[in-house]
This record gives C-alpha cells, sequence and structure tokens, in this order.
C-alpha cells in the first residue's frame, strides 16, 4: 500500500517541468554559491580565505554555504506539492484508489522526499565538479580534497545535507497539509525561514537554538550559527517527530472527500 503511494507520487514529481526546474535550478543556485566564495576569497582576510579553501574540506565549503537556500527551496517546494492536490482536488481521487490515508500519506512523504533528496544530491554534485575548476582558475591547491579526510568531509557533508533535506521536505509538507494553499504554504515557509527566525534571534538571543529552521541548518551545514550539530540533529528529529504525527493526524481526520 504504501508503494503504490510511492511510486504514484513520483509519477507526477518526475512530469518534465517540474523535474528538471527543480534538478536544474538546485544545481545553478549550489553552483552560483561555489563559484561567489572562490571569486571572493582572498589570500589573509575575508569570509573565505584561499588558505582555507586549500584544506581538506575546502572542497564542500561552497555547498555547505548553500545548504540553506537548497533547504528552502525543498521545503517551498514540498510545501507547495501537498497543498496544491486540495486546491485542485486530485486528493480526492488517490482516496477513491487509496482510502487507506496513512499509508497514502506515508507513501507521498518519503515520495517527495526521496526526490528532493535526489535533486539536492544532483546540485551537490555539479557544484562539486564547479568547485574543482573554480579552484583552478584561482590557482587554489585541490590536493588535500582528494585525500581520505577531504573525501570523508565531501561524503559527510552529503550526509548531513540528506537529513536536512528531509526534515526540510517533511516540515514542508506539513505546513502544506495544515494551510492547504501552495501560494499561502510557500510564503510562510520562505518568510519563517529566511526572516522571523532571524527576527526572533535578534530581540531574544537565546532562542535560536530552539527553532526549527535554525536547527535543521545547523544539521546542513555541520553546526552553524551558534548551534551546535548534535543539539541541531537531536532538535531536528523532535521538530520532524512531532510535524509527522501533526500531519498526520489532521489528514486522518480531515474531510477532503466533499
Amino acid at each position: 500500500m504504501i508503494w503504490a503511494a510511492f511510486t504514484s507520487e513520483w509519477t507526477k514529481l518526475r512530469r518534465p517541468t517540474l523535474f528538471f526546474s527543480t534538478f536544474i535550478g538546485l544545481a545553478a543556485a549550489a553552483s552560483l554559491f561555489v563559484v561567489l566564495i572562490f571569486s571572493q576569497a582572498s589570500a589573509n582576510s575575508g569570509i573565505v580565505t584561499l588558505h582555507q579553501l586549500a584544506k581538506p574540506n575546502g572542497l564542500v565549503i561552497g555547498v555547505a554555504r548553500a545548504a540553506m537556500l537548497l533547504g528552502v527551496v525543498a521545503f517551498g517546494i514540498a510545501a507547495s506539492q501537498v497543498a496544491s492536490e486540495y486546491a485542485l482536488g486530485t486528493l480526492r481521487q488517490l482516496l477513491v484508489r487509496q482510502p487507506r490515508r496513512a499509508a497514502l500519506l506515508t507513501g507521498k512523504m518519503l515520495g517527495t522526499a526521496s526526490f528532493l533528496v535526489l535533486a539536492v544530491w544532483f546540485a551537490a554534485v555539479v557544484a562539486l565538479v564547479v568547485a574543482v575548476a573554480a579552484a583552478q582558475g584561482r590557482g587554489v591547491s585541490s590536493h588535500a580534497w582528494f585525500t581520505s579526510t577531504g573525501l570523508g568531509d565531501m561524503f559527510r557533508e552529503l550526509g548531513d545535507l540528506t537529513l536536512a533535506t528531509i526534515a526540510y521536505s517533511v516540515l514542508g509538507m506539513a505546513l502544506g497539509q495544515f494551510v492547504r494553499s501552495a501560494v499561502f504554504a510557500v510564503i510562510v515557509g520562505f518568510a519563517w525561514l529566511i526572516a522571523v527566525e532571524n527576527i526572533i534571534t535578534r530581540i531574544v538571543p537565546g532562542t535560536q537554538q530552539w527553532l526549527p529552521g535554525a536547527s535543521v541548518l545547523a544539521v546542513a551545514s555541520g553546526g552553524a550559527g551558534g548551534v551546535g550539530y548534535s543539539h541541531g540533529l537531536i532538535l531536528g528529529a523532535v521538530y520532524l517527530g512531532v510535524a509527522i504525527a501533526a500531519a498526520m493526524a489532521v489528514f486522518l481526520r480531515s474531510d477532503v472527500t466533499a
């Protein structure tokens, strides 16, 4: 039952307009971050120096810096996919074929999350290739990138991005389930992740480590902005569990067949 819902979701997600725009758009965004990192790096000062880029983790610095943008886009896509099914009435048709709502929602969540994880992996791989080319252009040695330490950093960052993308996807789907409007879901999600959390943090600095966006971002970037990786991982898992439980409760009880 879950597998049928999973494959059904993938049938919708792999339509060319969504598939190519998502994969190519995320790859372009991640690559742009890499280009900016290398173009703005200096010898002795700045956010990133050429010396830092030559270290084993230099290959993934640009990808890690792009984590928030990739996550926000994944969040918006996930939210819009769920909300649009309410607006278009396609959810009613799905429930006719699959009346077991828990299985349907589980399959849809797995399908959307896996789609966005693959899109982020593709974006990361393209960005890493761009980083190698950018390093040659700036005269940065890439030897350390391909040592055991450098490759370990690369796979670790890909793993962190995977966990964060799953979290962003599920949180986005949960929001789409609640608001049932694709446009409103995207606006609310973007506003919260980009603006609202920053405002809250500036007003009450101690709240940053308890906010969902900051927690997931800490996982994606290996610990960032004063939020530790382990703390972000644990708190992100809690938010994820709450989001899944809440979305499931609403979906099981709501009237979507009328």
